[in-house]
C-alpha cells in the first residue's frame, strides 16, 4: 500500500504528465493560433544526449518532452522560448511510474534557463550560457542526488559544418559547475559532443561527460563515477513531420557508474512548434 506521501507524490505527476499529453492530444483544435514550426534544418537540439549545446528555442517555439529510463521512470518538460535569445523550461518526474513498484517522484521539479550570447557564423561557434538542475536517472534520497548529476551552471558552444554528401554536422562543448547536487563533491566539469546527420530525417550523436564533478572515491568504496573515467553517452535521433523526434540513447557505455548493471537505455520524445497569436 502506497503511504500519504507516496500517495500525493503519485497525484503531483499524474496531473503534471495529463497537462503534457493534454497538450499534444488537444493540439489539432489550436489551429488559428498556431503553426507547423520552423523546417526540421533550423530546430536548434538543445541537448546532445544529456550535455548542453548552444542551441536554443526561438521566440515563439515551444517544446514538449518526454523521457522513459530504468525502473519504470518517466520525466516530462516543457520549454519555451520567450525572445529569440531567451528560453525558460520546467520538467518533473519520477520512477516507478510504469510497473508495479511504488512511484517516487524527484525531489524538486527541474528549471532551466538559458540565454544566447551570440549566434553562429562562418568562423565563430554560437554560444549559450544557462541553468539546468534537471538531473538524470533515479534520484538518490539519501545522497542528495540523481544517479546522473545535472549540469547546472553552464556554458555552451556549438559549430555545425556541412560534411560529405551535403548533411551537417555538429560538434558540441560546455563547462558546467553544479551548484546544487554537492553532497558528495561539487568541481566544474565538461562534457565534449557531436552529431551527424545521415539523411534529413536520422542523425546520430555521441558525447564524453569527464565527470570531474562525480569521481569521487569513499572509503576505498566507488559508487557513481570512477576516478580518471567519465560517461560515455549515444544515440540515434529521428526527426519526423519537420517537428516530431524520437530518441534512442544509450547511458554509460564505459560502465562507469557502479550502481547500475549495465549499459542504460531510455527513449526521448520531443514535439517542438511554433505558437502564434493572430
Amino acid at each position: 500500500m502506497l503511504d500519504e506521501k507516496g500517495k500525493k507524490m503519485k497525484k503531483i505527476l499524474t496531473v503534471f504528465l495529463t497537462l503534457i499529453l493534454v497538450n499534444v492530444v488537444c493540439h489539432p483544435g489550436m489551429n488559428a493560433m498556431a503553426q507547423v514550426a520552423d523546417d526540421v534544418a533550423y530546430l536548434e537540439n538543445l541537448y546532445t544526449v544529456y550535455g548542453p549545446t548552444a542551441g536554443i528555442l526561438k521566440k515563439g517555439q515551444y517544446q514538449v518532452e518526454m523521457t522513459a529510463y530504468g525502473d519504470g521512470g518517466l520525466n516530462a518538460g516543457l520549454g519555451v522560448g520567450l525572445f529569440d535569445r531567451f528560453m525558460i523550461g520546467v520538467s518533473f518526474g519520477g520512477t516507478g511510474l510504469i510497473g508495479y513498484n511504488e512511484p517516487k517522484g524527484n525531489k524538486l521539479p527541474g528549471v532551466e534557463a538559458r540565454y544566447r550570447i551570440w549566434d553562429e557564423s562562418l568562423n565563430m561557434p554560437a554560444v549559450s550560457v544557462g541553468f539546468v538542475m534537471q538531473g538524470h536517472g533515479n534520484w538518490y534520497e539519501d545522497e542528495n542526488r540523481y544517479l546522473y548529476k545535472a549540469p547546472g551552471l553552464y556554458a555552451a558552444a556549438s559549430k555545425n559544418w556541412v560534411a560529405m554528401g551535403g548533411n551537417e554536422m555538429g560538434v558540441h562543448a560546455a563547462v558546467t559547475y553544479n551548484t546544487i547536487e554537492t553532497d558528495d563533491q561539487q568541481a566544474i566539469d565538461g562534457v565534449l559532443g557531436a552529431d551527424f546527420m545521415l539523411n534529413d530525417q536520422l542523425a546520430l550523436a555521441v558525447e564524453y561527460d569527464f565527470a570531474f564533478d562525480d569521481n569521487l572515491e569513499e572509503e576505498g568504496v566507488q559508487r557513481f563515477g570512477s576516478p580518471g573515467l567519465g560517461y560515455l553517452n549515444a544515440g540515434a535521433r529521428f526527426t519526423f513531420a519537420q517537428a516530431f523526434k524520437i530518441e534512442f540513447n544509450f547511458i554509460d557505455i564505459l560502465r562507469t557508474s557502479n550502481e547500475i548493471d549495465g549499459v542504460g537505455r531510455e527513449i526521448r520524445l520531443t514535439y517542438i512548434e511554433t505558437f502564434t497569436l493572430n
